[in-house]
């Protein structure tokens, strides 16, 4: 956690000394502004007694005995602190390192797959003479579910985990290439902050977490990782396929993810039947609002003419259907009168977030009948019309 300053520019991903450096080196400038310089030279010393000791020192071990006896209990608190988000910063540019060998290791083999990937498993299968109808067979029936638990000793807030993962963000832009020096120095800095709101955030839960709280950290994984993971996935498959067995379609579904969180009645007294209509409509909710923004983004960048693309009459009948359109809708649609694209999935992302405010866990805990206020079909029929080739009308 030694402080060096000086420059810090990057022309290429950094290496892991590197990266376990600058997060050491910031991590030490903080201990010092918040805490104290004694506080800091303290950790440094334990620090050092105790790589010299695993290294085999008799001295050493006797150094790091005697400096963690003489600790007093707010000392003590604060060194423990730093080298649990040491090891945090540290487990975080290990797992930025391994991305980072990944990337260089894809970019190196291509076109060829990497080891150990998807496309490497279907060219193998290829490779060894395993025939499209096998394969086709295999597909039919493969299914793969990952199951979500609960981790009780797992104590860190989702607020500390949201932390790490903007650190890892900042990190990898940081080592980008051809990035000028004063975005190297702001990127720092954008370090260094998140590094003290780390510092001054508490780490643990002061209460027992419920089980709801359970379930929105395994939603918090879902919507920051799973959520784009998961097709990527599904795009990695088709694609080897093509490449490798043209004509072979792997199911609609075969990878899904399931949880057991807020769901588990086979111990759990928490789990009641209140909780896991919660439960529902919070994954639900999820869904919702994720589907919601995708359209949103999808509705800003097809800002497609219709004097240069009409769209198909069916699109507009879809329209007119829905006539009349909510307020915010109608002056979507006169202040970007030509531009129907735009309209179609703004109505698309409007009826989710009316969708949205249905009170799913009342609903269910009175077993009152129900009817869907929009269905996969109502969303996927206008994208397909979107979709449908149109006549380009060339303008110039």
């Amino acid at each position: 956690m030694s402080v060096q300053h000086g420059n810090f520019g990057y022309t290429s991903p950094m290496e892991l000394s590197g990266a376990i450096h600058l997060l050491g080196d910031i991590l030490g400038e903080v201990i010092g502004e918040l805490e104290s310089p004694e506080l800091f030279a303290t950790e440094e010393r334990i620090r050092a007694a105790a790589k010299e000791r695993r290294a085999g020192s008799v001295e050493a071990a006797k150094q790091l005995e005697a400096e963690i006896e003489a600790l007093d209990i707010d000392t003590a608190r604060g060194v423990s602190a730093a080298f649990t988000t040491y090891f945090d910063l540290i487990n975080l540019a290990e797992e930025y390192y391994r991305v980072e060998q990944l990337r260089e290791r894809e970019s190196i083999l291509s076109p060829k797959p990497l080891d150990e990937s998807v496309g490497d498993a279907i060219a193998t299968l290829k490779k060894e003479g395993v025939s499209p109808e096998k394969i086709q067979a295999l597909l039919n029936e493969l299914s793969i579910e990952l199951v979500l638990t609960a981790h009780p000793t797992e104590s860190r807030r989702r607020t500390v985990i949201s932390k790490l993962q903007r650190l890892a963000r900042l990190l990898d832009h940081l080592s980008s290439l051809r990035l000028p020096p004063r975005e190297q120095e702001k990127t720092r800095s954008g370090i260094h902050a998140e590094v003290v709101g780390l510092w001054l955030t508490d780490r643990d839960r002061t209460a027992r977490p419920a089980v709801t709280d359970e379930v929105r950290t395994g939603l918090y994984f879902v919507e920051t990782v799973f959520w784009d993971t998961l097709p990527a996935l599904y795009s990695d498959i088709e694609y080897a396929l093509a490449a490798h067995y043209p004509g072979v379609k792997p199911a609609s579904s075969w990878l899904s993810l399931a949880s057991w969180m807020g769901g588990d009645r086979d111990g759990n007294p928490n789990v009641t039947h209140v909780v896991t209509a919660e439960t529902l409509r919070l994954h639900r909710g999820l869904a919702v609002e994720s589907h919601r923004r995708t359209l949103q983004d999808l509705a800003r960048r097809l800002s497609i003419s219709s004097d240069r693309l009409p769209p198909s009459p069916e699109l507009m009948e879809w329209i007119e259907a829905r006539r009349p359109l909510p307020p915010h809708i109608a002056y979507i649609e006169e202040r970007y009168a030509t531009e129907p694209y735009r309209l179609v999935l703004s109505l698309l992302a409007a009826e989710l977030a009316e969708a949205s405010r249905d009170e799913m866990t009342a609903r269910l805990l009175e077993r009152t009948p129900h009817q869907a206020r929009i269905k996969l079909e109502d969303l996927l029929r206008p994208i397909d019309l979107i979709a449908k080739p149109a006549c380009f009308v060339d303008t110039r």
